[in-house]
Order: C-alpha cells, then sequence, then structure tokens
C-alpha cells in the first residue's frame, strides 16, 4: 500500500518539478489547486509579449479565436472566444499571479499585463527599450540584484544605471547610439561587458590608454561581437597600430584563437596587464569576437 506524501514532501516535489509538467498535473487534480501557488515556483525561461508567453520550452500565442500551444514540435489549438488581450490575462492569472514566490532563471520582457504587486527573483533579464527597462524593474524583487546577466539595448541612462552596471555579465546591443565614449566604459563595474555591434565606435583603445598612463587597475572584461567581418578586421587593425609593441603569442591561454591574426599582452602596472584576443564562436552564431580581458602580472604573458 502506498502512502500519501507528506505536505513537505508534497511542496518539495512540486517546488522541483519541471514547471509546464506541474500545471499539466496541477489543471487536473484538484487538491493540488488548493495549495500549488503556495509552493515556490521556479522557471527556467520566462518570455511574455503582447499577444505570446513562453514558460521554458511552451510557447503559447493568442490569435483572434484561437489558443495555440507549442512544445517539443507538437502543436495543440484550444478555440476560445475572448479577445488577445483577456486570453493572455487568463493565462498570467494561471501561471503566474497569486504565488508566494516566483523564481526565474532568465526573463525576457515587452508587456503590461502583470499585477502591480508581483515580484519575482530573476537571474537574468532581457530588455531592448527604456521602457521596458522601467517597467520590468518594477515586478523584480529586489533580492535580485545585482543580476547575473543583463541584456539591453542601451540609451542614455544605461551607464548611469546602477542595475545596469552592476550586473555580472552586460551584453549591449548597440543600434540606436553607435558610439561609446571613454567617460561611459569608466562607469561600467561588471565582471563582463559584451558590445554587440557591426559598425559602432567603442572607445576601447582610448580606455586601455588611459588605464596605462594611470596605471589603474581594470577589473571589466570586454568583448567587442559583430557580424561583420569589415568591421571586425578593422578594429583589428586599430588595435594592431595601437599596440604593436606589445604583440604575444599568449602562451599558456587556453583559447581557441583564430589563427594568423595579432594577439596582445599590454602592461598595465606591477600587478596587471590586458590580453587581447580574437574568437571565432561557432555555438554563438559563429560571431566574430575581440577579448580585451585584464589578467593578473602572475598570468600574464
Amino acid at each position: 500500500m502506498h502512502l500519501p506524501l507528506s505536505y513537505p514532501s508534497l511542496k518539495c516535489v512540486l517546488e522541483h518539478l519541471e514547471a509546464v509538467k506541474r500545471a499539466h498535473i496541477i489543471a487536473r487534480a484538484p487538491g493540488l489547486q488548493k495549495i500549488d501557488k503556495l509552493i515556490p515556483l521556479c522557471l527556467k525561461d520566462l518570455c511574455i509579449n503582447s499577444n505570446d508567453m513562453t514558460i521554458n520550452k511552451l510557447l503559447i500565442t493568442c490569435d483572434k479565436d484561437v489558443l495555440n500551444f507549442a512544445m517539443n514540435r507538437k502543436t495543440f489549438k484550444r478555440h476560445r472566444a475572448e479577445t488577445p488581450e483577456d486570453k493572455m490575462q487568463k493565462l498570467i492569472n494561471f501561471y503566474i499571479c497569486g504565488r508566494s514566490i516566483i523564481h526565474v532563471d532568465r526573463l525576457d520582457w515587452d508587456t503590461d499585463f502583470l499585477p502591480v504587486d508581483l515580484k519575482l527573483r530573476v537571474n537574468s533579464l532581457s530588455v531592448f527599450s527604456h521602457w521596458e527597462f522601467e517597467e520590468a524593474i518594477r515586478f523584480i524583487d529586489p533580492r535580485s540584484y545585482p543580476l547575473k546577466t543583463l541584456d539591453t539595448l542601451p540609451d542614455f541612462s544605461t551607464y548611469d544605471n546602477h542595475i545596469a552596471t552592476s550586473a555580472e555579465t552586460l551584453s549591449l546591443l548597440l543600434v540606436i547610439d553607435p558610439i561609446v565614449t571613454v567617460e561611459e566604459l569608466k562607469k561600467l563595474n561588471n565582471k563582463t561587458v559584451e558590445f554587440e555591434s557591426d559598425y559602432s565606435e567603442i572607445d576601447i583603445i582610448p580606455l586601455i590608454k588611459y588605464h596605462i598612463e594611470t596605471k589603474k587597475h581594470i577589473r571589466t572584461t570586454f568583448v567587442i561581437s559583430t557580424g561583420d567581418r569589415d568591421f571586425f578586421n578593422e578594429t583589428l587593425r586599430e588595435f594592431k597600430q595601437a599596440f604593436w609593441k606589445y604583440r604575444s603569442d599568449l602562451d599558456g591561454v587556453n583559447e581557441r584563437f583564430i589563427p594568423g591574426l595579432p594577439k596582445f599582452s599590454i602592461p598595465i602596472n606591477n600587478e596587471s596587464r590586458i590580453q587581447v584576443y580574437a574568437l571565432e564562436v561557432p555555438e554563438d552564431r559563429c560571431r566574430l569576437k575581440i577579448v580585451i580581458k585584464p589578467v593578473s602580472e602572475v598570468l600574464g604573458l
């Protein structure tokens, strides 16, 4: 005879059950529905837009008279007479609202559907406008900060925003403002900052020269990521012109360098230096990357 789970055991099982499977079970178990929202919900991915929502691998799309569910190459349709807005609100109420704690590994944001009292504990955030950023942080539990990663399209306020500059990794898509100045770069305290661009002017070389002159530590690893080979080659040419006397083979550095391209080891002070090298990353859309990485003088070559 199988004994029923105690509440602590059931709580542990539900909390660590994959979210879509959990919702599937809860929808068919009235007894569990009474306690479901008292138990923390853990989501790997949550993306909420005006007419669709993604929960982990489940994509739900609200069309005029139909709800579309897609997961693992399987689709299911459910006909509903409500407006897309009403359908989205009901989905959010079912999956998100009224829960004690919601942990979200990665939040992708573009909506104003959520209730004002909702707080999400978030590791990583993706937003691509100033409005989205300001809206999203209203719903993020302050205990989430500093964020593990923040992906955003920067504007004039990004470099002065503590949430942005304190994230462990900051990824900036340079589209609107293609120029990043030395003064803006100095404000970034992140462990890693990645710029995605095919044409922007990023004052990395003047920043390195500033650190050489002042002998101040640089703690941030900068990455320039691009899909444009001409922009990539021109940026490397500028590094070669500025720091030719610091060219190095970087022996002992465990990276898959692009063969034949220059690499640099630039001394900053008695304790640190900056390594500069180029990579091609197949798992990241085969993007070309220039890495500007500070290292301890003990490790610098």
